[in-house]
């Protein structure tokens, strides 16, 4: 799993680190809001390990923030408070789950675990800094949303299912033209992947020459 975890506690923070990644989990750490929400416009996480008592912005109005950017992000909050209160309030801003300190780092791992599978996923492919959202029709890069035609999504997402292979041109243009006749024209292909390349990078979609199209890993 992808972990970011927000802890400004120096020993606290390197001791969950360092348990996680012995789990076989990549585990990113940020001592504050502010730069725990910089790191998530760069990186795509899992799970969200967030301290309540932060500097600065704290850990309600972070994953406040969090939520609204990122709805699916599962969150679990790890506090030393306990009170009825305090539980309501970390879950009306988003949190999936809580864990009181002092906790055993194994019960960690099982919370975060829980959590996941609790926590809708969305149907999502990534390729390095692209990153594209199957059921909103949406393609994003660097965390920023790119605005694409149905045609050239279809197109990304057919050749991202596929990454590493060549797909000829004949494949594609079958597999999303529908009922677009004027798809048919072999050229209005190279318009597309032209186009996304203009919006994605040159590098993202490689041309086989006198065969057809790959994303490259």
């Amino acid at each position: 799993m992808k972990i970011l975890l927000v802890e400004d506690n120096k020993t606290i923070g390197n001791n969950i680190k360092k348990y996680l990644e012995l789990e076989h989990n990549e585990v990113m750490r940020a001592e504050n809001g502010l730069y725990a929400l910089e790191i998530m416009k760069h990186h795509e996480f899992d799970v969200i390990i967030l301290d309540i008592m932060l500097p600065g912005m704290d850990g309600i109005q972070l994953c406040k923030n969090i939520r609204k950017k990122y709805p699916t992000t599962a969150i679990l909050m790890t506090t030393a408070k306990w009170e009825l209160d305090d539980k309501l309030e970390w879950f009306a801003c988003g949190a999936d789950d809580y864990i009181v300190k002092p906790f055993d780092l194994k019960e960690l791992d099982a919370r975060i675990t829980a959590v996941l599978k609790r926590v809708p996923t969305r149907n999502i492919l990534d390729h390095k800094t692209i990153r594209i959202d199957r059921d909103q029709k949406k393609v994003f890069k660097n965390n920023k949303e790119i605005k694409t035609t149905l045609k050239e999504f279809q197109i990304l997402e057919y050749l991202l299912e596929r990454e590493g292979r060549t797909i000829s041109r004949t494949e594609i243009i079958e597999e999303v033209r529908g009922n677009d006749q004027i798809f048919e024209e072999d050229a209005k292909l190279d318009v597309y992947i032209s186009n996304l390349r203009k919006k994605l990078g040159k590098t993202i979609i490689e041309t086989i020459k006198g065969f057809g199209y790959q994303i490259p890993h």
